[in-house]
């Protein structure tokens, strides 16, 4: 009996761990270039963007997921997403988004 317990409260530990994978592509708003070697946070996860602009993070479906995103000459970007009533994002949310960033000096990037 202890050990159906504890398999249940194991199962119901890695249920409620899982994750979503964010991903997406940043582009330089002005040439709509792709920028590569952005770094990326969320939450304390972080990855940076390959030669595509490319990037995928894991976020936690049940919290609100902020994204930093930040590289030398460009204005840092932060991207919020919020998990739907629950507690989950929509792959829409979360799949092949565009991120702009302008370069610091712009007039749009204050």
């Amino acid at each position: 009996m202890k050990s159906k317990i504890s398999l249940m409260l194991f199962v119901l530990l890695i249920c409620s761990c899982t994750t979503n994978t964010f991903s997406g592509y940043v582009y330089d708003y002005d040439t709509e270039h792709p920028i590569k070697n952005v770094q990326i946070d969320s939450n304390g996860n972080q990855t940076e963007t390959d030669s595509s602009g490319y990037f995928s993070i894991q976020v936690k479906p049940n919290k609100i997921c902020k994204i930093v995103l930040r590289k030398e000459g460009y204005a840092t970007k932060i991207v919020d997403r919020k998990p739907d009533s629950l507690g989950v994002f929509s792959k829409k949310n979360l799949r092949n988004v565009r991120i702009y960033l302008f370069d610091k000096d712009s007039d749009l990037s204050h």
